[in-house]
Protein backbone atom coordinates (compact mmCIF):
# COMPACT_ATOMS: atom_id res chain seq x y z
CA UNK A 1 0.00 0.00 0.00
CA UNK A 2 1.02 3.43 -0.61
CA UNK A 3 -0.30 6.69 1.38
CA UNK A 4 0.05 9.76 -0.48
CA UNK A 5 -1.49 13.51 0.61
CA UNK A 6 -5.10 14.03 -0.16
CA UNK A 7 -5.25 15.75 -3.95
CA UNK A 8 -8.68 17.87 -4.71
CA UNK A 9 -9.13 15.83 -7.57
CA UNK A 10 -9.69 12.57 -4.61
CA UNK A 11 -12.50 14.57 -3.74
CA UNK A 12 -14.81 12.76 -5.85
CA UNK A 13 -14.00 9.34 -4.92
CA UNK A 14 -14.04 9.96 -1.46
CA UNK A 15 -16.96 11.54 -1.37
CA UNK A 16 -18.83 8.44 -3.15
CA UNK A 17 -17.20 6.19 -0.88
CA UNK A 18 -18.22 8.18 2.32
CA UNK A 19 -21.96 7.90 0.93
CA UNK A 20 -21.63 4.15 -0.36
CA UNK A 21 -19.88 3.14 3.02
CA UNK A 22 -22.73 4.69 5.17
CA UNK A 23 -25.50 3.55 3.10
CA UNK A 24 -24.34 0.09 2.97
CA UNK A 25 -23.04 -0.39 5.79
CA UNK A 26 -26.02 1.22 8.27
CA UNK A 27 -28.85 -0.06 6.31
CA UNK A 28 -30.12 -2.41 8.85
CA UNK A 29 -29.75 0.41 11.72
CA UNK A 30 -30.97 3.27 10.36
CA UNK A 31 -34.10 4.90 8.28
CA UNK A 32 -33.24 5.96 4.41
CA UNK A 33 -34.24 9.55 5.76
CA UNK A 34 -31.44 9.09 8.79
CA UNK A 35 -29.11 8.20 6.16
CA UNK A 36 -29.52 10.74 3.59
CA UNK A 37 -29.38 13.35 6.41
CA UNK A 38 -25.54 12.03 7.26
CA UNK A 39 -24.49 11.36 3.56
CA UNK A 40 -26.76 13.25 0.82
CA UNK A 41 -26.73 11.93 -2.67
CA UNK A 42 -25.87 15.44 -3.99
CA UNK A 43 -22.91 17.18 -2.36
CA UNK A 44 -21.52 20.58 -3.49
CA UNK A 45 -17.85 19.61 -4.24
CA UNK A 46 -16.94 23.41 -4.84
CA UNK A 47 -17.11 23.27 -0.96
CA UNK A 48 -15.24 20.36 -0.14
CA UNK A 49 -12.54 20.77 -2.47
Amino acid sequence: MILRSYKSRDCKKLINLFYNTVHTVNEKDYTSEQLDVWAPKNIDLRKKE
